[in-house]
């Protein structure tokens, strides 16, 4: 590491909506304090033996990675942002480990996107975030995924959505056959027959 180097904003880049949210954060941070944006993308390498040569899997490897860090800025940002300078570093190695060496000097910030911790996953030991906000020399900032991702599982997300639908029909006029309130077509709530 070059001991002349500014302090930089490091991200561990990730495609789930928790580490888009992260690359967003990042990014606003580094235009916010006016440094570069160190984007690190790690991946755990493939098993040798599945490409010719070792060269052609570390080449396939690196332009995978390259490939999904410029994806992950299409899907955040429309693409790599131009007002601030950034640095993709692609590495072979566990995220933790690699993110921690790349955010080693005080003035640095690193970044990462939390996950919505279920039960399965506190038996695998405290993930990326606890790893490094325990190594890392640096302050880190673990940012909160977005709200659709707390909202819980798919089923609470679907009800939460009927009910905001429910409440939106609900406003306007002619909703008397609106599903849930019980005038449903074919339900008569009449009281005979």
């Amino acid at each position: 590491m070059d001991a002349e180097r500014t302090d930089r904003v490091v991200v561990g880049v990730d495609r789930t909506l928790s580490g888009l949210q992260a690359l967003r954060r990042a990014t606003a941070e580094a235009q916010a304090r006016g440094v570069p944006l160190l984007a690190v993308r790690a991946f755990r390498p493939a098993q040798v033996g599945m490409y010719a040569t070792l060269a052609d899997q570390r080449e396939a490897e690196a332009a995978a990675a390259s490939q999904f860090v410029a994806a992950a800025f299409a899907e955040t940002m429309g693409g790599q942002p131009r007002d601030v300078e950034v640095e993709t570093v692609l590495v072979g190695d566990a995220p933790g480990p690699a993110l921690v060496r790349y955010a080693s000097q005080p003035g640095d910030l690193l970044v990462l996107g939390s996950r919505r911790r279920r039960r399965w996953h506190r038996l695998a030991g405290p993930g990326v975030p606890g790893y490094c906000l325990t190594h890392a020399g640096c302050p880190v900032l673990v940012v909160p995924p977005p709200p659709l991702t707390r909202a819980g599982s798919p089923r609470a997300l679907l009800r939460e959505l009927r009910r905001e639908l429910d409440q939106f029909a609900g406003s306007g006029p002619g909703n008397g056959n609106r599903p849930g309130n019980g005038n449903r077509p074919g339900n008569d709530t009449g009281g005979g027959s």
